[in-house]
């Protein structure tokens, strides 16, 4: 081993507290890199394979029905490799408890070799065109069959064209389209109790729906290369005679749009954090070596007069740095990949990927340890510079002292006057070792910052989940098919219900300036009491009498403001498409999903028709909550029930993982700042070990020459602390705009940041607990200074 490689081991064995602290923080910024891209990686590589195995559509088109003829029409247009036309409608299901939930009803053509979106069995087998018992055979997605402990040759109910359907359950599968089943945009999150994926073969939904020879919809594969929106309008001209209610391309299929959505925030994150931690690491470290150069003047003064180059002495130093850089890098690999392993896990549980590649990307190892080793070379080599200033003979004597003149505080002599000396002296420290003080405080501001990030996850998502759950109705009752508003009596009539307000939910799309955009149009009564609606300023809006009020989403998206006029095409799946000019009344603020609001009386103006409704709120008498909810699953014309409390259950259940998010990010952020102030408390003990020695030598005690630390440590981190409050609000800006323009999916929410006071106190108390903590295990040599030895003067 050479000299300077000894003399290197030997300076990391002196320094292993700051070595450790700095080589953790690096860790991290590997591990979240790392783990975040691997998990990144193996979802996209799963996803694709599955995409490409199963012929995932490229192309989606919603129709009233059509028949089945018209599927080879289609193939024939230029560009289109496959058509598949199949069958789908949301269906009520019946439970054995009495409850109801809701079911896609999907029908694949029997073989499905080259059909588009074809299923992948999970278990069981796969269910047969002509089954022998008579009875239709159905496939569950896993996560429906798992909550709702279904298993094959168990029965399920649904309710078709007005009568009862039983179900022989054969399994369960998955498809391309039903990685993340999530019923629709506006739903917070997947229900799998409440709502599942009901895989038929294509002859028995045709007759469980009455529609023989028909579909309601076509998926298409498109040849790579092809003009995929030529080809799109040429379709939807073919299907124009039969009521051509949607189309959309595959990014905007929603259980695509999900996962690609997630792929996007993991990206984000994998550049976000990252680069935090390696900045900051970078800044400690050219603070370190700048400090060690001018420590070891002599050495390096010895050093060059028996032969070592400049470059060989500089990449002395550097090379501590270098050494940091390669065992973050390997410790944050290690850390990462077991990250990786249980996100990967996490992951399996929400998507329905029927296998998640766990393996490692080498590309992501390659890349996180030459950005861990550029940083440290970089940082190194910087700090390092000094060397070239040091002459052999000069480096003898002691280096000439640093200038002591004023600061600019001393300009404000009333202030400068009532501080006592020990607060001048921290001053005048801070003062003159700006560049150290100014990363010091970088870093305690970054750390504070990421604890706001990491708190506001939560706060955003309680604000977001009181709006959605701040209706004022017990249940929400939706029909079958719409009825008239008279029907309602019987429901009000029930025992338990104390106020029913009637609703007309629409599918429409809303045309302005050559812009399009898919919308719920939801119809209410004039006085409304149980729909709360909300302005972007967070007040009250009452429903006009005429016009509409747009969702803040949709207003986004269209570029549109009040006073605009728009047009409305509806979208049902009963009688023709109409047409309406609406003008915006006003915009309503909705945090998730896109819903437009009417009065009653124009959805029925809209559609030519007089007091239809399609489902009903209701309130409740909280003792016979249970038996109207009874009642109501018995009626055939009830397609499904939501209770208010249930949805909140439900979701309250599911937010666990946020919890694991919000521990792990306060973590990083704590090992950050602390790592930040170590290092500072320890450079500046080591800088003034003479200038304590010699006060404790006039009398200071061990409590007072630490308090004056302490006062100086506190000037610079309480600052960062304070900064970094406001800068966490910074940072939770970035991040939510980052996300939403990473995906079309999170263009339907609307999410604001919203920072609760206790999350500024809890960041706040975080921060002067790694601050204590960090100081307190700095300058613990002040009680074992060895006052004779500090104070020999050096030859």
């Amino acid at each position: 081993m050479s000299i300077l490689a000894k003399k290197l081991f030997r300076t990391i064995k002196t320094t292993r507290g700051q070595f450790l602290a700095v080589t953790a923080v690096v860790m991290l910024g590997i591990t979240v890199y790392i783990s975040m891209s691997t998990v990144s990686y193996n979802m996209i590589q799963s996803r694709d394979l599955f995409y490409r195995e199963y012929n995932f559509a490229d192309y989606y088109f919603q129709v009233i029905k059509a028949p089945e003829g018209v599927i080879r029409q289609i193939e024939s247009v230029p560009g289109v490799i496959r058509a598949t036309g199949r069958i789908q409608k949301d269906v009520p299901v019946l439970r054995e408890n009495g409850e109801r939930a809701s079911a896609r009803l999907t029908s694949y053509p029997l073989p499905m070799n080259t059909e588009v979106n074809r299923l992948h069995l999970l278990s069981g087998r796969l269910f047969e065109k002509y089954p022998e018992t008579g009875e239709a055979e159905v496939l569950l997605d896993p996560q429906y069959a798992a909550a709702n402990r279904l298993s094959p040759n168990d029965k399920v109910t649904i309710v078709a064209e007005g009568r009862q359907v039983s179900l022989t359950v054969v399994g369960a599968a998955t498809a391309p389209e039903f990685v993340y089943p999530m019923k629709d945009a506006a739903s917070l999150i997947p229900e799998p109790g409440n709502f599942g994926i009901f895989m038929v073969p294509h002859n028995q939904a045709q007759e469980i729906l009455n529609l023989s020879g028909q579909v309601n919809q076509v998926v298409i594969k498109i040849a790579h290369g092809s003009d995929e929106k030529k080809i799109a309008e040429r379709v939807k001209n073919i299907l124009e005679p039969y009521g051509n209610l949607a189309s959309y391309p595959r990014k905007q299929q929603l259980s695509d749009a999900v996962l690609s959505g997630e792929m996007d925030q993991l990206r984000i994150m994998a550049r976000f954090l990252p680069s935090i931690f390696l900045g900051i690491a970078a800044l400690i470290e050219f603070v370190m070596l700048g400090r060690m150069v001018k420590a070891q003047r002599s050495q390096i003064g010895t050093m060059k007069a028996i032969g070592y180059n400049n470059f060989q002495i500089m990449w002395h130093y550097s090379s501590y740095a270098v050494l940091v850089g390669a065992l973050g890098a390997l410790l944050g690999s290690l850390t990462g990949i077991l990250l990786a392993s249980f996100l990967s896990r996490v992951y399996a549980q929400f998507f329905n990927l029927p296998e998640v590649i766990s393996g490692v990307s080498s590309l992501a190892l390659l890349y996180g340890f030459i950005l861990s080793l550029s940083v440290g070379a970089v940082a190194g080599l910087t700090a390092s510079r000094g060397v070239l200033a040091i002459q052999p003979a000069e480096s003898m004597q002691s280096g000439p002292p640093r200038g002591s003149g004023k600061i600019f505080l001393e300009s404000w002599s009333r202030l400068w006057h009532r501080l006592d000396t020990t607060w001048k002296m921290c001053l005048r420290i801070i003062m003159r070792n700006r560049f150290r003080s100014a990363v010091t405080l970088l870093g305690v501001v970054f750390a504070t910052g990421m604890m706001v990030v990491s708190f506001f996850f939560q706060d955003t998502v309680n604000v977001m989940i009181n709006e959605y759950f701040s209706q004022k109705y017990d249940y929400f009752v939706r029909f079958t098919e719409p009825v008239k508003e008279s029907e309602l009596l019987d429901i009000t009539r029930l025992d338990g219900v104390t106020r029913a307000e009637p609703v007309f939910e629409i599918p429409v799309k809303i045309h302005f300036a050559g812009r399009t955009q898919e919308e719920l149009l939801i119809g209410l009564p004039g006085n409304t009491q149980m729909q709360r609606l909300k302005s972007q300023t967070g007040s009250d809006l009452r429903l006009p009498d005429r016009g509409l009020l747009i969702s803040s989403s949709t207003a986004r998206k269209l570029q549109v403001r009040v006073g605009d006029e728009v047009q409305v095409e509806t979208l049902l799946p009963l009688g023709p498409t109409r047409r309406s000019n609406l003008k915006i009344m006003g915009v309503s603020q909705q945090f998730i999903g896109g819903m437009s609001y009417l009065t009653l009386a124009q959805t029925n103006l809209i559609l030519q028709e007089n007091q239809l409704i399609s489902g009903a709120m209701l309130k409740l008498d909280p003792g016979k909550a249970h038996l109207v909810e009874n009642k109501l699953n018995d009626m055939t014309g009830v397609s499904s029930l939501l209770s208010h409390k249930k949805e909140m259950e439900s979701f309250a259940a599911q937010m666990d993982y946020m919890y694991y998010y919000i521990f792990v990010m306060v973590a990083f952020a704590v090992v950050l700042g602390f790592a930040i102030v170590y290092n500072a408390s320890v450079i500046s003990f080591a800088e003034r070990k003479r200038e304590l020695a010699s006060l404790r030598v006039i009398g200071f005690t061990v409590q007072e020459v630490s308090g004056l630390l302490l006062k100086e440590n506190l000037l610079q981190t309480l600052l960062g602390v304070a900064l970094g409050l406001p800068f966490g609000r910074l940072l939770a800006d970035y991040y939510i705009q980052a996300m939403m323009s990473s995906s079309d999916l999170y263009s339907t929410y609307t999410f604001k940041v919203v920072i609760y006071p206790l999350t500024y106190a809890l960041s706040a108390l975080g921060g002067i607990f790694f601050i204590m903590a960090a100081y307190r295990l700095a300058v613990r040599g002040v009680k074992t200074l060895d006052l004779v030895e500090v104070l020999k003067t050096r030859d």
